[in-house]
């Protein structure tokens, strides 16, 4: 059977050691030039702020929506950050999922197979929708032991979903993540 290619970005599934999935509040600059979508990873920078991580970036964890008071005084809640956006002060709110324990689903934007867990893989990120604020962000189908952003744990258990066939849906962890010791061996 066929997966549907329908990238959705990253989602809270569970917590590694049974914890309570939470948020954490970060800052977003003033006019950032990027849309952060919800399910996007994020890196803390060293202005203090996040911004929507790259492959390869050493992530803080998964943008779950912003709020920000918008230049004419209106306050705005918001799926997703509209890049270029003028906020009044110097600073939006960031929500995000930035617990090293959490585990996330997320599409392989290719092949992947049952011999894909335990390995590691970047993020390829996709444009998000503005419409739903939801993110396209995916899972590398390039996959190996060498160290990278993510590590596969698992396949969902779906019938919609065949671990053997393109754009899977798997389980993954944060594997280059600010809060893990082995991944921030310095400071940003």
């Amino acid at each position: 059977m066929a997966n549907t290619d329908a990238p959705n970005g990253f989602t809270p599934a569970y917590h590694l050691s049974g914890g309570t999935i939470r948020m954490k509040e970060y800052r977003i600059a003033d006019g950032y030039a990027t849309s952060i979508f919800n399910g996007d990873m994020v890196k803390l920078v060293a202005a203090g702020v996040v911004e929507q991580a790259a492959a390869g970036d050493s992530v803080v964890g998964v943008f779950a929506g912003c709020q920000y008071t918008a230049a004419n005084g209106e306050i705005k809640f918001s799926k997703y950050w509209p890049a270029s956006t003028d906020v009044d002060g110097s600073y939006a709110t960031a929500y995000v999922y930035d617990d090293p324990m959490i585990v996330f689903t997320a599409q392989f934007d290719g092949a992947s197979g049952i011999a894909d867990i335990g390995q590691m893989a970047d993020i390829v990120v996709g444009t998000g929708s503005t419409s739903t604020g939801r993110s396209a962000s995916e899972i590398s189908s390039t996959t190996g032991t060498s160290t990278a952003q993510l590590r596969i744990l698992d396949f969902v258990d779906s019938p919609d979903n065949d671990p053997a066939s393109d754009n899977a849906v798997a389980y993954v962890q944060i594997n280059e993540h600010e809060y893990n010791e082995s991944a921030a061996a310095t400071g940003i």
